[in-house]
């Protein structure tokens, strides 16, 4: 029983997570993302101190930026996701320095619908990223691929499609 109960509580809590981590589509580009991969929704969500988000700059910072406020969300849904443009390597570091502990506090309803208040404790770092490398994702490889003078299987392909167009532009007008 004392199982079941422990289940069932872990089911209805929320488990926020905050996190700097690569942009999975411009290489350069860190995102700020903030979830709720816990099974209920958390509400009056703060944050102890402004979180850095918008700061860009590789080799150093290029220009102001800006933060999500300390009054964070009215709420976050089970399996809700927020991904911010944090900025780029040097414009954060510039903000979190080597590491910004940032405490977040917000309240639930346990199974019984008492609600309940809870602090988790986050450490947000580019330390992680320092050394990185960069990945180029496959939709921008295909754009690329196309803009490249030096020719591969996407331009052969796009050169027989336009082949094709041609032929089938060349019958239509016949027909007529």
């Amino acid at each position: 029983m004392w199982v079941a109960y422990l289940a069932l509580v872990r089911r209805s809590q929320p488990q926020l997570l905050i996190y700097y981590g690569p942009n999975p589509d411009i290489e350069t580009l860190i995102d700020l993302v903030i979830e709720n991969i816990g099974g209920a929704t958390a509400t009056n969500v703060t944050f102890s101190k402004p979180i850095p988000v918008s700061w860009f700059g590789i080799e150093k910072p290029d220009q102001d930026g800006s933060f999500i406020a300390q009054s964070g969300f009215p709420a976050i849904s089970a399996g809700q996701r927020y991904v911010y443009d944090g900025g780029q390597y040097a414009g954060l570091v510039s903000k979190i320095g080597q590491a910004l502990p940032v405490t977040v506090s917000y309240s639930y309803r346990n199974p019984f619908g008492v609600t309940r208040k809870r602090t988790e404790n986050f450490v947000l770092s580019m330390a992680h990223m320092e050394h990185m490398p960069t990945r180029t994702s496959a939709r921008h490889a295909i754009v690329d691929a196309l803009k490249s003078s030096n020719r591969t299987t996407l331009h052969e392909i796009r050169d027989e499609l336009r082949s094709l167009n041609k032929s089938l532009q060349l019958l239509a007008k016949q027909r007529v």
